[in-house]
């Protein structure tokens, strides 16, 4: 693998409906509820079922530094998958994977890009370990920020 390219797996367990979580993950307005992200819509397209349309984000780090991208939707299938492109800072392919497990929503995100910052690639055979430690604590407020937008207990 090279040292530019991360390949993250992440995976989460709420005491909630598969619906209710969808409703967060496929509603594209993760600003409104992961701490430390903005977003905006860039293109909406004509299909019903939101592929292509394209939304900018930029997720700001516990390390000091920020990481903007636009992603596009390529397929979706609601409320159970949902796979984007994104291209920007950082370049690649994210895919929502959501189940209803009894009472509790098992959301599984893939995530595997490329850094296109220049500093973070010259640096990347040293800092890769907190590049990676951050892109955890990135995640974990976007479980802490579906848990508390949607009520409900996390659980992993």
């Amino acid at each position: 693998m090279s040292l530019y390219t991360y390949s993250f797996e992440t995976n989460w367990k709420f005491e909630s409906d598969i619906n209710q979580v969808w409703g967060l993950i496929g509603g594209f307005k993760y600003g409104d509820w992961w701490s430390g992200v903005s977003s905006e819509p860039l293109y909406q397209g004509p299909r019903q079922d939101g592929i292509g349309n394209t939304y900018h984000y930029v997720f700001r780090t516990k390390l000091p530094y920020q990481l903007a991208f636009v992603a596009e939707i390529v397929r979706k299938e609601e409320p159970k998958y949902l796979e984007i492109r994104a291209t920007g800072e950082l370049e690649g392919r994210g895919v929502w994977t959501l189940s209803q497990e009894g009472s509790l929503t098992h959301v599984q995100y893939v995530w595997q890009v490329n850094a296109n910052k220049k500093w973070m690639n010259l640096l990347a055979p040293i800092l890769r370990p907190a590049f990676v430690w951050n892109h955890d604590q990135v995640m974990e407020q976007g479980a802490k920020g579906i848990a508390d937008a949607l009520g409900v207990k996390r659980i992993t």
